[in-house]
């Protein structure tokens, strides 16, 4: 059995499908074995496909959002509510279940959340449950640098130590230009409230750079 990383974010729309890419391509350069999942989306298009799974499919040559997804709905909100609107109800250990068994077949895999720790999947169960739900998985978290971005990385980084999932790895990230002067205000802002052993990555946002 492999590794399994679980890839969070301080927010939606914060740049965690594009680093779950980076990583993706830069493993597969080193002929890793890599699979990266979006067991959970939330936002379809008329044709009912969602872009972080097309995204993501096309970073690994696959061509079934099948293939890295369980649970897809129609309305971009929260899995609870968008999974209301249908008339469904994700089932948490299903959806563990399925994440492991993804895993098993290769040397790295990626698990890309949805929203940030404390977004309801369930009424009751929410990432933060999803992710003590799979203690053998290293946390990722991605950093979406923005104003209010440090009340929502401390608060990110609190619950994640509470339920003693500190993140190995964090991510920040400039999801448009004029974001870019932010990464360094937020970075130092929480620096001290990072974990020693934490690796630290920023990413600038370059024009024409896309998935």
């Amino acid at each position: 059995m492999g590794s399994k990383v679980f890839i969070t974010g301080t927010d939606t729309e914060v740049g965690k499908t594009w680093s779950t890419v980076s990583v993706v391509r830069a493993l597969r350069e080193q002929s890793a074995s890599v699979k990266a999942l979006k067991p959970v989306a939330c936002g379809l298009d008329d044709g009912g496909c969602n872009d972080d799974i097309e995204a993501l499919l096309v970073a690994q040559n696959l061509n079934h959002a099948e293939q890295i997804n369980r649970y897809r709905f129609a309305l971009p909100a929260a899995p609870s509510q968008a999974a209301a609107a249908e008339g469904m109800v994700v089932d948490p250990s299903g959806l563990v279940r399925w994440c492991h068994e993804q895993s098993n077949a290769v040397e790295t895999c990626l698990i890309e959340g949805v929203g940030g720790v404390m977004t309801p999947i369930t009424a009751l169960w929410l990432v933060s449950d999803w992710i003590e739900a799979m203690p053998d998985c290293e946390v990722w978290l991605v950093v979406g640098c923005k104003l209010g971005a440090i009340n929502q990385s401390l608060l990110t980084l609190a619950k994640l130590e509470q339920i003693n999932r500190s993140p190995t790895r964090i991510f920040f990230n400039a999801t448009s230009p004029e974001n870019n002067a932010w990464i360094q205000p937020v970075r130092g802002a929480i620096a001290p409230f990072i974990e020693d052993n934490c690796h630290v990555i920023e990413i600038q946002y370059l024009e024409g750079i896309t998935l």
